[in-house]
């Protein structure tokens, strides 16, 4: 007996589930058709839209819509594991233009061979959104990699009661046209294949077959605007009702938007606030962008208007950018908590939005699921404010929203883009930083961003803007005294004008204390080191040091 317990144990110790990752391919080097051509009466795709796909695939061509998509067979969901990957690797053809593209999962009625785009009873949600890079298909580099952590899809996929009634099938979207191209690009000429593509599943673990799974489908692609696509009449609203028959533990709200309208002052270059709301209760805001697009300038081949000749300092992307031509769009993941049973709301709110000239649109996609997808999330932070400025010094405060205990800001000179005028100053321990020693008739622009475990981090936040930098520093007052040094705990302050505010600084350059009152207790702080800045009501300045023991 305990010999074939041994052979067991080691049996499940080296089972491939647990040694190995299985990668399914799902479309291999597909082709893509332009979203304008092919649409009328008696017109067809070429023979390759067809033949260059897997034999059990469909395709869906129509205007501004290219899709593959295929079935996943038993065996295919039977291998996949608890974690999820998708990786999507496409490569420039005839289209040099940024683009939205996408990975989809339709649950079609089990045992259906085929749909069609908007059949009623299917259900469809985007696992994935990308943006095509500028790709010039003659340039040294052709391909451009995306990569999305979705185990939540995989333990869909293993519920036995959702898909006793449905099929899984994997869309595969790239909404392209050829017309630049074709005369903009070498080889291009006639042509209306726009990419290719390959989409594989890389999975391990042993699946998730628990029960008490919870899948809601909301939309897929709704656009929101505050023109003609909104829930209240001239504000850039989304508002969602559903039912709940049961009560949902743990419900994670999946949502993906992403900004468009390339007008002049559209909002493809304004970035926004967004927030979302669960039944009139805010429970997450966001401002897209927030990175610099330089890491994805390397897939941009073809001369375009974003990403210009020369290497743009992080603040101007964070001036306007939205999102990066070469990049994934963010999957955000938002904790609902606990819902019980009954009515409920979403509503996504963007009050900001402008749409200048009745252009532009959000699409929105939405699902909820209690499940979590297991992506490593860097929060940012949020309430960056000034909290302070005196002369030549801006303090500064925010809230971390997750663990993270190191943060960096970065200061630059407001509207003036320029790696010579930006300066990073990490912090560690408190949300609280100052600064002295600006420059005198600045006006300067902050941000913050957290960092985390593993070298990630998380979007820049702000900015936040300072009035005018004034003289380098008040006139100082010598008939102060700032004592005893050393010090237990008490630290009075006598001088014969009287205090406007004191602010104590720690040895990092935080500012750990506030303080209207000529006594002032350390008792809160640790041992060593600590700047007094005391200010008066005449204007003067004073600055001395004190040891706490």
């Amino acid at each position: 007996m305990k010999k074939n317990l041994l052979f067991a144990l080691l049996g499940l110790l080296f089972s491939p589930k647990l040694l190995a990752q299985d990668t399914l391919t799902v479309f291999n080097n597909v082709p893509f058709y332009s979203m304008y051509h092919y649409l009328g009466a008696g017109q067809t795709l070429p023979v390759e839209a067809y033949s260059q796909i897997p034999q059990d695939a469909i395709r869906i061509h129509a205007y501004e819509l290219d899709v593959i998509s295929r079935k996943l067979t038993v065996n295919e969901i039977s291998a996949l594991g608890s974690s999820l990957t998708v990786n999507v690797t496409l490569i420039a053809a005839c289209d040099n233009y940024d683009r939205l593209a996408g990975v989809n999962l339709v649950l079609a009625p089990k045992g259906d061979t085929t749909y069609t785009w908007d059949q009623a009873n299917i259900k469809r949600i985007e696992i994935g959104r990308f943006i095509t890079p500028f790709m010039n298909k003659n340039a040294t580099i052709k391909q451009v990699p995306y990569t999305y952590r979705v185990d939540n899809i995989a333990s869909l996929l293993h519920d036995s009661t959702l898909m006793a009634n449905y099929d899984a099938w994997i869309e595969f979207r790239a909404d392209g046209y050829s017309a630049a191209a074709n005369t903009e690009v070498a080889g291009c000429a006639n042509r209306t294949d726009v990419f290719r593509g390959t989409l594989t599943f890389v999975s391990d673990g042993a699946p998730d077959t628990t029960s008490n799974k919870f899948f809601l489908p909301i939309s897929y692609r709704q656009n929101l605007n505050n023109y003609n696509a909104t829930d209240v009449a001239g504000q850039t609203t989304r508002i969602v009702n559903f039912t709940l028959d049961q009560p949902v533990e743990n419900a994670v709200l999946y949502l993906i938007t992403s900004n468009h309208g390339s007008n002049s002052g559209g909002e493809e270059y304004n970035r926004r606030e967004h927030y979302v709301y669960l039944d009139n209760e805010l429970k997450f805001h966001y401002k897209p962008g927030g990175k610099s697009c330089e890491p994805y300038r390397q897939y941009n081949t073809q001369g375009n208007g974003i990403y210009g000749s020369a290497v743009q300092p992080v603040r101007s992307w964070l001036s306007f950018n939205n999102w990066c031509p070469g990049d994934a769009v963010p999957n955000r993941e938002i904790q609902l908590g606990n819902l019980a049973a009954g009515s409920h709301s979403i509503k996504l709110d963007v009050p900001t939005a402008v749409f200048t000239g009745g252009q532009g649109y959000f699409p929105v996609s939405m699902y909820i699921q209690n499940r979590p997808s297991g992506q490593e999330i860097c929060r940012a932070p949020y309430n960056l404010a000034i909290t302070g400025q005196a002369a030549d010094s801006v303090s500064l405060s925010w809230t971390e929203n997750g663990q993270s205990t190191q943060w960096e800001v970065l200061w630059g000179r407001k509207g003036v883009y320029s790696t010579s005028n930006d300066f990073y100053q990490p912090v560690n321990g408190t949300p609280v930083i100052s600064r002295d020693s600006l420059k005198k008739t600045w006006f300067y622009e902050m941000y913050v961003r957290s960092k985390c475990d593993g070298g990630s981090n998380s979007e820049w936040v702000g900015p936040v803007f300072s009035a005018k930098i004034v003289a380098a520093k008040p006139n100082q007052n010598p008939n102060v005294s700032v004592y005893p040094s050393p010090t237990k705990d008490v630290v009075y302050i006598s001088a014969p004008t009287a205090i406007e505010k004191v602010w104590v600084y720690a040895a990092d350059g935080r500012r750990v204390l506030e303080s209207s009152e000529a006594k002032v207790n350390l008792s809160g702080l640790g041992k060593g080191m600590y700047l007094f800045a005391v200010y008066f009501a005449d204007g003067q300045f004073a600055t001395h040091q004190i040891v706490k023991e």
